[in-house]
């Protein structure tokens, strides 16, 4: 991670947030505003802007994401980091369209279960670019960080600017992502340092080739796990610009899945490498039992938790399962440094992606009525 480019990004976000009440003061709520009508030049541009936008944010996802999933085969030595990122960019993809029969709660949960007022395009453009922006930059940089966040954050502090705090459904906000996110990363520690000792006999008990054999395979789950979670909320997200402009309605279309998914895939293959480094190296040092519990726990924590319809971060839960594996060797096993530059980073994505999309909501505004 380049220190100097992740602090300079933390003044950016304490600048942002110091002025972002002045701005919100000054722009006058669209709540209850109808939807301008458009030429169609003009609404075909902003969907295909939308569209793109969206599938930045896939590839976004895909680059930043798959170090959590393939981070464990590289750190332990078992992958070189090209041949991981394949099977795992394939795996991810399958992943992302499975999600379009098995995932349908969380599309709902980021589509309407949010914000109360009526979303207008240029809301929902807006808060896809501030999550993109904020996703490319962390990847460039080697900074591990949750789409989910990104994505609650573009969602919600935009929702402010654009139609008052009251619009904002934080009661279901309480419940359905801060609560799952808050426990998530506790829960895969515990289940990760509970399920060591059990992998380690399990170890001891078969040869080295079954052994790596089971680490791939925990690895594939995982990664397959990771786009099952994250490729529903960036669909959510387009399907809901899609509403506003009239474009489709009822459920997300599949092609929305095989869109965001492709390019998240993609993403993996061309962009993973600088988060993968952080997370395979420099968390701390992991042996085969410690990268196998990591990937199942991170597998069973995502998936049980998308089925039902709750958002939780595989950057956090990855990263507190690798940890749980680590620390059971002492606390001097994890380097706490790193550790703590990655929870800022967490920290700053929530509002540093609001932000950025309020700040792309009033752009839009001037671009057009």
């Amino acid at each position: 991670m380049r220190t100097k480019g992740f602090w300079l990004w933390v003044a950016l976000t304490v600048a942002g947030l110091l002025s972002l009440p002045a701005v919100v003061a000054s722009a006058a709520p669209e709540a209850g505003v109808a939807q301008t009508k458009l030429g169609a030049g003009w609404l075909a541009g902003i969907a295909i802007l939308a569209g793109l936008a969206a599938a930045f944010l896939g590839y976004g996802n895909g680059a930043n994401d798959i170090s959590k999933t393939i981070a464990t085969l590289v750190g332990t030595g078992l992958a070189n980091y090209r041949t991981a990122v394949k099977w795992g960019a394939i795996a991810s993809a399958v992943g992302g369209f499975a999600a379009a029969f098995l995932a349908a709660k969380m599309v709902d949960t980021f589509s309407t279960g949010l914000v109360l007022a009526d979303p207008t395009m240029r809301f929902s453009l807006a808060v896809i670019i501030g999550a993109v922006v904020w996703v490319l930059v962390a990847t460039r940089i080697g900074m591990p960080v949750s789409t989910t966040h990104s994505i609650t954050g573009a969602v919600v502090l935009t929702a402010v600017g654009a139609f008052g705090a009251s619009e904002v459904a934080w009661s279901a906000l309480s419940k359905k992502i801060v609560l799952p996110l808050l426990l998530s990363p506790v829960v895969a520690m515990g289940l990760a340092l509970a399920m060591l000792g059990v992998v380690r006999l399990v170890f001891r008990a078969c040869r080295g080739g079954q052994c790596q054999a089971c680490h791939w395979i925990s690895a594939m789950a995982s990664s397959f796990a990771r786009a099952f979670n994250d490729i529903p909320k960036i669909v959510a997200l387009l399907f809901t610009f899609g509403v506003a402009a009239g474009l489709c309605g009822g459920r997300a279309p599949l092609w929305m899945f095989f869109v965001i998914g492709g390019a998240a895939a993609l993403g993996a293959l061309i962009a993973g490498l600088r988060v993968t480094e952080t997370l395979a190296y420099k968390v701390t040092d992991l042996d085969h039992e410690e990268g196998l519990t990591a990937n199942l726990t991170t597998a069973a924590v995502v998936i049980g938790t998308a089925i039902h319809g709750f958002p939780v971060s595989t950057t956090h839960v990855s990263s507190f399962a690798i940890m749980g594996g680590g620390i059971r060797d002492g606390v001097n096993a994890i380097r706490w440094g790193k550790v703590a530059e990655m929870a800022a980073a967490w920290v700053i994505t929530l509002p540093l992606s609001g932000v950025l999309g309020y700040g792309a909501y009033l752009l839009l505004s001037r671009i057009y009525a």
